[in-house]
C-alpha cells in the first residue's frame, strides 16, 4: 500500500496532470489532423519527426532526432524519489501505401498513402502526454518518450533499439487504437497478444511464350496458381489444429498481355503464428511445397523469407497495473482483460526481448458507427479518444507502483 504522504502527492500530480491535459486537448486533434493530413510511408517519416520534434522543442522537451532523421527519443525525465525505475511510453509514427476515401477537411493530401492503422492518433496521444508530463511534474517514476518509425515494415523498433530507446530503461508501454471497441473503453490482457510473423517472397521462373501454344512453354502462372493453392491447403492440414497459423499470399504478380506466357510470377506473402517453432514449421512446410511444385511443372521456384518478427507477449504484472490504473479512470466495466490474441504483428514485441512490457488497445468507434477495420480505405477515430489515451498514459506513469522492480 502507499505511504499517505505518497498517495497525496500523486492525487495533486493528477489533478495537475488531467488540468494540463484538459488545456492542450484542442491540440491533440490539432496535431492528429495534421499528421493525418501528411502521412508518411515506413523509411520516408522525415517531415512527421521534424513536426513532433517542432512541438516537443516548443514545449521544452529535451529529445533527440536518430541519425537518418526519422524518429524521436526524448532525455529521460528523472523521478525525484530515489532508484525509481524508469518507463519508456513509445508511439509509431508510419503510414501505410492506401488511397483514403474518407469525405473529411483533414483527409491525406499524399495520394496512396494514409494513416489506415491509427498511428497519426498514437504520435497525439503520445505527444500530448509527453508535454503534460514534462509540464506537471515529474511522477514517481522516471520515464521517456519514443516516437518510433517503420512499425508497418516491422524494422523500426529494431531501429531505435540501436540508437539507444531502452538506454537505462526499465520497462516499457505502449497503445494501439482498436476499432472495434466503443469509445471509453480499453483492452489489455496479460501474455500473448499478437502473432509471431515471417513475411516471404516467391519467384517462380518458367519459359515464356504465346498464350496459344502453352505446351512449348514452361508456364510459371499455372505453377503460381497451383502453388497457391497447395499453401491454402497443405499447410493447415500439415500443422496440429490446436496451434493456430495463418499463412496468406497478399500480391501475386506476372505477365504484361492476354496471349504472352510470361518468363516470371512474383509473390509475396506472410506466415503468423502464436508459437515460433509453428512459424518455422510453417516455413519448412512452404519450402517444400515449392520443390515439389517446381518438379511438377517445371519451373525453378526459389523462395525468400524475412527474419522473423516476434510476438507480442504482455508482462503479467505490468499488465494488471494498466487495467486497474484504466478501471479508476474509465469504470470497471469499461476494460476487458480477456481478449484472444491477435495473427497480426507489432514490432514493439522487439523491445519487449530487452525490458519487460505492456501494450494497450484503446477504444475508437463513434457509437452507432459501422465498425471499419484497420487497413482499410475508410478507417477513422472517434478523436474523443485521444484525450482518453493520453490521460490514461500518464496515469500509468503516475500510479506506478513504486515497489516495481521493473
Amino acid at each position: 500500500m502507499p505511504a499517505p504522504k505518497a498517495e497525496a502527492d500523486s492525487q495533486t500530480l493528477l489533478k495537475r496532470m488531467d488540468a494540463e491535459l484538459r488545456r492542450i486537448s484542442p491540440e491533440l486533434c490539432r496535431v492528429r489532423r495534421h499528421v493525418h493530413q501528411h502521412p508518411e510511408l515506413s523509411g520516408q517519416e522525415f517531415a512527421t519527426t521534424a513536426y513532433v520534434s517542432k512541438q516537443l522543442t516548443a514545449g521544452g522537451v529535451p529529445h533527440k532526432v536518430v541519425p537518418g532523421k526519422r524518429g524521436i527519443i526524448t532525455k529521460i525525465i528523472p523521478s525525484e524519489v530515489p532508484d525509481s525505475p524508469v518507463v519508456a511510453i513509445r508511439a509509431d509514427i508510419d503510414a501505410l501505401p492506401i488511397q483514403e476515401e474518407n469525405d473529411v477537411p483533414y483527409r491525406s493530401q499524399n495520394p496512396g498513402v494514409m494513416h489506415a492503422c491509427g498511428h497519426d492518433a498514437h504520435t497525439a496521444i503520445l505527444l500530448g502526454a509527453t508535454l503534460a508530463l514534462y509540464r506537471a511534474g515529474p511522477p514517481s517514476v522516471g520515464w521517456r518518450s519514443v516516437f518510433q518509425p517503420s512499425e508497418e515494415i516491422g524494422n523500426g523498433a529494431r531501429e531505435m533499439l540501436g540508437h539507444g530507446a531502452l538506454e537505462g530503461v526499465n520497462s516499457i508501454i505502449a497503445l494501439h487504437v482498436d476499432p472495434t471497441l466503443a469509445i471509453g473503453q480499453v483492452g489489455v490482457t496479460p501474455g500473448p497478444r499478437t502473432a509471431f510473423c515471417q513475411d516471404f517472397r516467391i519467384e517462380v521462373r518458367g519459359r515464356g511464350g504465346h498464350a496459344a501454344r502453352p505446351h512449348a512453354t514452361v508456364d510459371p502462372i499455372a505453377a503460381a496458381a497451383h502453388l497457391i493453392t497447395l499453401i491454402y491447403q497443405a499447410i493447415p492440414r500439415g500443422t496440429d489444429a490446436r496451434d493456430p497459423i495463418v499463412v496468406s499470399i497478399g500480391l501475386v504478380n506476372g505477365g504484361h498481355a492476354s496471349n504472352v506466357i510470361p518468363d516470371l510470377v512474383t509473390m509475396k506473402g506472410t506466415i503468423r503464428a502464436l508459437d515460433p517453432a509453428i512459424a518455422t514449421h510453417g516455413r519448412e512446410l512452404l519450402e517444400q511445397l515449392c520443390s515439389g511444385a517446381a518438379r511438377a511443372f517445371g519451373t525453378n521456384i526459389s523462395s525468400f523469407f524475412e527474419d522473423l518478427l516476434p510476438g507480442l507477449v504482455n508482462d503479467p504484472g505490468i499488465a494488471t497495473h494498466i487495467a486497474a490504473t484504466a478501471r479508476r479512470l474509465l469504470g470497471s466495466n469499461k476494460v476487458s482483460t480477456s481478449d484472444r490474441p491477435s495473427m497480426g504483428a507489432e514490432d514493439f514485441g522487439d523491445y519487449l526481448a530487452f525490458v519487460p512490457g505492456c501494450m494497450v488497445v484503446l477504444g475508437v468507434k463513434s457509437s452507432g458507427r459501422k465498425v471499419t477495420p484497420l487497413h482499410t480505405a475508410t478507417f477513422d477515430v472517434d478523436e474523443r479518444a485521444l484525450l482518453i489515451g493520453a490521460q490514461l498514459l500518464t496515469r500509468i506513469l503516475i500510479e506506478w507502483p513504486i515497489d516495481r522492480t521493473n
